[in-house]
């Protein structure tokens, strides 16, 4: 391809570069807060005797749902062993939550 072939294709894409960017970084941002959040919550919870497992659950669903997304559209498969592994978490952490832990 000429050089003003590649920029008249890069030009109708309607893919900005760096919007994805800022997207990936925002929701890594995102995941990272939510994650300090549950872990204090969690803290908080377990000091006065409350049941810790639906933050766990809904800290590993949200982690295996993005990971399952970017294997999909990646096909790497780190992110696939991410998810398979926080999958094994939110079921675990599900089950105790209905046995009152």
């Amino acid at each position: 391809m000429e050089r003003e072939e590649i920029l008249k294709k890069a030009q109708t894409e309607k893919k900005d570069e760096r919007e994805l960017q800022v997207k990936d970084k925002s929701m890594m941002c995102s995941y990272i807060a939510m994650v300090l959040m549950a872990a204090v919550f969690s803290f908080i919870r377990s000091e006065q005797g409350l049941p810790t497992m639906d933050l766990c659950a809904t800290v590993s669903s949200s982690v295996c749902a993005a990971m399952t997304y970017r294997f999909i559209q990646t096909k790497n498969r780190g992110c696939l062993n991410i998810a398979v592994i926080t999958l094994i978490v939110t079921v675990i952490a599900i089950v105790r939550f209905f046995m009152g832990h």
